[in-house]
C-alpha cells in the first residue's frame, strides 16, 4: 500500500518511541548547532592584538623622539660650553693677534648659528614629544580596553561552551536510551530517511498537513497511522505521527 512501509512494527507505542527520538534528535541537533556557533574569541584576538601593534608602535616613536630630543638637548649644552670658552678667549684678553680673534669670532658666529638651528629643533621635538605622548596614551587606553572586552568575551565563551557541552553529553545519553528502545529496523528506517531531510525522519500530521512538507495527508493515511502503522508522506517521504491528545 502506497505510503506504508510492509513488515514494519504496527503500534502506537512503537510510534511515540520514534516521536521522543526525534524530539531528542532535535534537541541536540540544536544544542550542536548553538555550539558551532558560539563566538571564540578569535576576531576580537585579532583586534587586540591590531591595537597592541599600534600602541607599541606609538610608544616606538615616543621613544624615538624622545631620544632625539635628548640627544639634541645635549648638543646644545656642548654647544653653549664651546661659546663661554671661545667668549672667555675672545673678550678675557689672552688672545690679541688679529688673525686668531677674527678665527674665535667666526667660530662663535658659527656656534651662534649651530645653538640657534638647535634651539629650534628642541622645540620642535618638545612638540612631537607631548603629540606622541598623547597618541601613545590613547593607543593604550584602546588596547587596555580591548584587553577587557577579550576577557569578560572569553569568560562568557568559557561559560556558554561548558553548559553546552554538558547539555549535549545530556542528550547523546538520552538518544542513546530512547534508540535502543526502538526496533532496529524502524530506526534504521527512521536515521536513513532523517539522513536526507535534514535530520528529521518523523513528523506530525497537524490537521490535514504534514507537518514536514505541508503536503496534504489523505485520510486513509491518518487512519493507518493512528492504527500505530509505518505510514511515509508521499512528499517528503518522512514518517507520519500522531500526538495522542
Amino acid at each position: 500500500m502506497m505510503g506504508e512501509a510492509a513488515g514494519e512494527p504496527r503500534t502506537v507505542q512503537a510510534l511515540e518511541g520514534l516521536w521522543n527520538l526525534q524530539r531528542a534528535d532535535s534537541r541536540l541537533a540544536l544544542a550542536r548547532t548553538k555550539r558551532a556557533a558560539l563566538d571564540n574569541g578569535d576576531a576580537l584576538r585579532e583586534e587586540v592584538e591590531a591595537a597592541r601593534g599600534v600602541t607599541e608602535a606609538s610608544a616606538a616613536r615616543l621613544r624615538q623622539s624622545q631620544a632625539a630630543l635628548r640627544d639634541h638637548e645635549l648638543q646644545l649644552e656642548s654647544t653653549e660650553a664651546k661659546q663661554k670658552k671661545i667668549e672667555g678667549d675672545l673678550y678675557g684678553g689672552r688672545v690679541s693677534n688679529p688673525k686668531e680673534l677674527a678665527s674665535l669670532q667666526e667660530d662663535l658666529a658659527s656656534l651662534a648659528r649651530t645653538r640657534d638651528h638647535l634651539e629650534d629643533r628642541i622645540l620642535a621635538l618638545l612638540d612631537d614629544v607631548e603629540a606622541q605622548k598623547a597618541d601613545a596614551a590613547s593607543a593604550d587606553l584602546a588596547y587596555r580596553a580591548l584587553e577587557r572586552r577579550l576577557a569578560a568575551h572569553l569568560a562568557e565563551y568559557a561559560a556558554a561552551r561548558d553548559r553546552l557541552d554538558t547539555e549535549i553529553e545530556a542528550l547523546v545519553t538520552e538518544r542513546a536510551g530512547l534508540a535502543s528502545a526502538v526496533e532496529p529496523r524502524l530506526l534504521k528506517k527512521y536515521e536513513g530517511i532523517a539522513a536526507q531531510e535534514g535530520g528529521v525522519g518523523i513528523v506530525a500530521i497537524q490537521s490535514e498537513w504534514c507537518g514536514g512538507c505541508r503536503n496534504t495527508v489523505p485520510i486513509d493515511f491518518v487512519t493507518r497511522v493512528r492504527e500505530g502503522r509505518v505510514v511515509t508522506c508521499e512528499r517528503c517521504h518522512r514518517i507520519l505521527y500522531i500526538e495522542q491528545g
